[in-house]
């Protein structure tokens, strides 16, 4: 009798232990791809279709990827939304070097810069760098989840406004070097803003190579 009633306990047990573990409670459901201990399915990359990578925001889960080709900034914010995005403002020095970094691996160059999501304020549109128009709110974010100023890591004495106060949009410069040098010397994974079109031909340092796109989680 003692060794039915043993064999029946181990039944029991081991029936519970098998709906547990069905269930997520010891591990994931099987064939969900669920995070050990989460019952539900999973994404590896956090709500971040593949090949985008996932930043925590203040606004929640932000994807960025960039895409390489040198198109006016317009042509580029249209391509992000036909994929469901925008051009991505950035958040942090974080999100300015996984962008820049990302764009060097799809350029041949070694050096260009990448649009961003934002736009001169209508207030500082004619306006030099000066007092009132400074490098915190010359600038607004446009892709609608970027938050705050951190992100605004401007090259020296940037942004300027130059060129007949033409300079209306904000690329990030990637460079292979901590610096690259034209005119002047601009450092790498540092924001400036510039015209919005593209020159026909250019093949210059800074010429834009690349940009980023990203949408929420």
């Amino acid at each position: 009798m003692k060794s039915i009633s043993t064999l029946l306990l181990a039944i029991i047990i081991g029936s519970v232990v098998s709906h547990r573990d069905n269930y997520g409670f010891g591990g994931g459901r099987p064939g969900s791809g669920g995070r050990p201990g989460s019952g539900r399915p999973g994404n590896s990359n956090r709500g971040c279709d593949s090949g985008w990578e996932r930043f925590n925001r203040p606004s929640g889960g932000w994807c960025i990827k960039v895409f390489r080709g040198e198109h006016s900034q317009a042509n580029a914010e249209a391509r992000c939304q036909n994929i469901g995005a925008r051009l991505s403002g950035v958040q942090n020095q974080a999100e300015i070097n996984y962008i820049t970094r990302s764009a060097l691996s799809l350029i041949s160059q070694s050096s260009g810069s990448v649009w961003l999501g934002a736009k001169r304020t209508s207030a500082c549109s004619t306006a030099p760098l000066s007092n009132t128009c400074n490098s915190m709110n010359s600038f607004q974010w446009t892709d609608r989840a970027t938050t705050g100023t951190a992100g605004l890591i401007w090259n020296t004495n940037q942004p300027d406004n130059a060129h007949a106060q033409t300079q209306q949009c904000m690329v990030a410069l990637a460079s292979r070097s901590a610096m690259v040098q034209d005119s002047w010397g601009w450092q790498a994974n540092r924001l400036d803003d510039v015209g919005c079109g593209v020159v026909a031909g250019e093949n210059g340092p800074r010429t834009v190579r690349a940009y980023a796109c990203g949408k929420r989680a």
